[in-house]
């Protein structure tokens, strides 16, 4: 009978994105949840302090015999080694530093972020409470569109160039820290929003829920189903589909009240309401 030896690796908290080892995939691999290591409802990553470690072996508690990774924080490589030795689990990953589980979940989240980040050009805003992003091609009229929607009392995330992030809540998006504040508009440079609008004219990060693509209206390309229920599909973004709405532009045409009355109805259908289905006719 072969003989398992679990792997005891230190847990390098430098240069992992360069890092090979398949452990640092799963750490960073945001479909798997990490906590702190519960027996009844075990998570596929779970950190393992200096006083979960002492109560397993006063009470004599397997591990779970499957594959998991196990980070034991406030450990040293001898303290790893001796622990691991009398508690063998059979398909799992010991993982050990000297920092605590604090500075171990806060390194993660920063890590998966860093790892999993996915970034979009466009206009990042939160809309009648939802997170939409606003795209479309150099020149559409997607910043003065931001202005106009931030002089109606809407909330800017970032401007040009957003990244997203796959978490537990769905699809995150956030702005870079050098444009924070900041958004460009065509004719007046670069403006300050906060200085012009307030502090609640920001907002650091927010789901993601709806893109609107802003294109140059040709009515003779407009199919006639289209009039009727809009040009809809969807679009990949960290590996979820995303509700894509593309909104035509022309001249007269008041574009900030377009995008509101979508996200609006976005919003009632996401909530379940039949009767703003499209291609739905209200009963009188």
């Amino acid at each position: 009978m072969t003989m398992h030896h679990p792997q005891i690796l230190p847990l390098e908290f430098e240069d992992t994105g360069a890092h090979k080892h398949p452990v640092y995939q799963r750490l960073f691999n945001p479909d798997l949840r990490f906590d702190r290591f519960n027996p009844l409802e075990p998570q596929p990553i779970g950190l393992l302090d200096k006083s979960l470690r002492t109560a397993i072996t006063a009470r004599k508690e397997p591990l779970p015999d499957h594959p998991l990774t196990f980070i034991l924080t406030d450990c040293t490589a001898e303290e790893a080694t001796k622990w691991v030795r009398q508690h063998p689990s059979s398909n799992s990953t010991f993982l050990y530093t000297t920092q605590d589980g604090a500075a171990v979940t806060s390194w993660l989240f920063a890590e998966r972020r860093q790892q999993n980040r996915q970034w979009q050009h466009g206009v990042f805003m939160e809309v009648a409470g939802s997170g939409v992003l606003i795209t479309g091609a150099s020149g559409i009229g997607k910043s003065e569109l931001a202005l106009e929607l931030l002089s109606r009392g809407h909330r800017l995330i970032a401007d040009d160039a957003p990244y997203f992030v796959r978490g537990h809540q769905g699809i995150e998006g956030h702005c870079p820290d050098n444009i924070k504040d900041l958004l460009e508009v065509r004719g007046l440079g670069i403006i300050n929003i906060r200085s012009l609008f307030g502090d609640n004219a920001l907002k650091p990060r927010k789901n993601l829920r709806l893109l609107i693509e802003l294109y140059a209206a040709d009515h003779k390309n407009i199919h006639a189903d289209d009039r009727l229920r809009g040009e809809r599909g969807q679009i990949m973004i960290c590996q979820e589909m995303i509700p894509l709405f593309r909104l035509p532009v022309a001249p007269g045409r008041n574009i900030a009240v377009f995008v509101e009355t979508v996200v609006r109805q976005h919003n009632l259908e996401r909530a379940g309401n039949d009767s703003v289905r499209p291609g739905r006719i209200p009963v009188m």
